[in-house]
């Protein structure tokens, strides 16, 4: 108790507002149905004179409202998709419970206990193996993809999965989204083991895609997530939707995935949607103990990675190309946790192709505060995602932080945990620091936690 009753009774600058989300969550039931489009639809400005009444109420609908979308393993049963309103103001300040049930609850087995969780579109894909500990060398290993999409609530799931994710104990190391499509880095693919420059490993990338049909599919070499109808008058399944890659030579990496410390995506604007480059940094490539920060453009061959030198980002996670700012902004890189992939509380900000002596990192300390330490709280991990809207003059970021109490099993019922989420924008400070400034009432939940090794996840659609 004494843990609680310090977060509340002392200051902190930014996140001295702490406020729950109403309970006015809509529960909405997944369905089963065709997949539709992931695109959402815009109104059309027609340009008769005579006027167009579908296009004429288009134009008056206001834009779809966004939500944050948290992942928990808050349940001994499965994973809990939880839909937030961050503008829901109608409680109080203090510490709540998340609205039950939650938006979706992926129960086991349809995946297992060690799935992750990425977004693609509008849709949540689950991605989960089986667990390697109960399988022989003639077993074929399972497990599955399950796709949720959050505008039309229909579920697609099929046991199809790189057979790299089979027997990965993390089935990926990183997830990247591109518009439709979503890339992934596994770090076992047992059957692939490759041999270059006198080193080995197993890495491999794979896409996830509902959008091919592009002059990049030979490359990729696509393959359905459920076998196509033999006959035409054969309904086609909503899994024929969904695509995974399957090209061998993808997995040809000039880096070991598992060493992936940040890794992120550049669009530029305008571009075409397979436009796009992928920056990844690694703490120990082939034949050496140097970090290393590489770049490719799908859908040029693996081979045309390019290095950008002997140096990381210095950030955790996902780096996200803010416009506003001409910069990368991250969760800054603890000092000395390069291995432990661990961040430090604060902000870090720069180019991509910079070295980490030019990135800048902010003042505020926004996660892992040392007032948490006091208070017997740990540091258990961090996500930050940013909410860009159209409306909004300058960048908007949420971070979800989850603690626990120290001292004594955490585990379980009882929701023991505390999970935070802190919205805010950011400016460039006087020596081009990010500075973060608040821009929505903090909240914080009580929340369960059932595994050591789950890093729960945050999403804003």
């Amino acid at each position: 108790m004494s843990a609680w009753r310090s977060l509340f009774n002392r200051h902190q600058p930014l996140l001295s507002c702490l406020r729950p989300v109403g309970p006015h969550v809509t529960h909405r039931t997944a369905v089963l149905g065709s997949h539709s489009s992931l695109i959402s639809s815009r109104g059309y400005d027609s340009n008769n004179s005579n006027g167009d009444s579908k296009a004429e109420v288009n134009r008056q609908l206001p834009a779809a409202k966004r939500h944050l979308y948290v992942v928990l393993d808050d349940s001994k049963d499965g994973f809990g998709i939880h839909k937030l309103d961050v503008d829901d103001d109608n409680l109080g300040g203090g510490t709540q419970h998340l609205p039950e049930p939650p938006l979706l609850r992926v129960a086991f087995p349809t995946v297992d206990h060690r799935a992750q969780f990425a977004v693609v579109g509008s849709s949540i894909v689950a991605v989960g193996s089986c667990d390697n500990m109960h399988i022989s060398e003639k077993d074929d290993p399972a497990g599955g993809v399950l796709i949720y999409d959050t505008k039309t609530v229909a579920q697609v799931f099929s046991p199809q999965l790189p057979k790299g994710f089979l027997r990965d104990w993390c089935v990926y190391q990183a997830a990247i989204a591109v518009g439709n499509r979503l890339y992934m880095f596994e770090s076992i693919g047992s059957e692939y083991h490759k041999h270059i420059d006198d080193d080995w490993w197993d890495s491999g990338l794979h896409c996830l895609t509902a959008d091919r049909g592009g002059e990049d599919d030979e490359f990729w070499c696509w393959q359905p997530l459920c076998p196509l109808p033999m006959h035409e008058e054969e309904q086609l399944s909503p899994s024929c939707s969904w695509w995974w890659s399957d090209n061998d030579c993808l997995l040809e990496l000039p880096f070991r995935a598992d060493r992936i410390t940040a890794y992120g995506v550049y669009t530029a604007p305008g571009a075409a949607p397979h436009e796009h480059e992928i920056f990844v940094s690694v703490s120990s490539p082939p034949r050496n103990q140097r970090s290393a920060t590489f770049s490719f453009r799908p859908p040029m061959h693996p081979a045309t990675w390019i290095r950008h030198g002997d140096w990381y980002m210095p950030i955790i996670g996902h780096a996200h190309y803010d416009g506003k700012l001409d910069k990368w902004l991250g969760l800054h890189l603890a000092y000395g946790y390069k291995y432990n992939r661990w961040p430090d509380g604060y902000l870090c900000a720069g180019k991509v192709t910079s070295d980490p002596s030019e990135w800048k990192v902010g003042k505020q300390k926004l996660c892992c505060l040392d007032e948490d330490t006091a208070a017997g709280w740990i540091h258990v991990d961090a996500k930050l995602v940013p909410m860009a809207t159209a409306d909004q003059a300058g960048t908007e970021y949420c971070l979800m932080e989850r603690l626990k109490p120290e001292g004594g099993d955490c585990l379980g019922d009882g929701d023991k945990c505390l999970m935070r989420l802190t919205t805010f924008r950011v400016k460039s400070g006087e020596n081009g620091e990010p500075v973060a400034m608040a821009s929505r009432p903090g909240r914080s939940y009580k929340v369960s936690r059932y595994s050591r090794f789950f890093e729960a996840r945050v999403f804003w659609m």
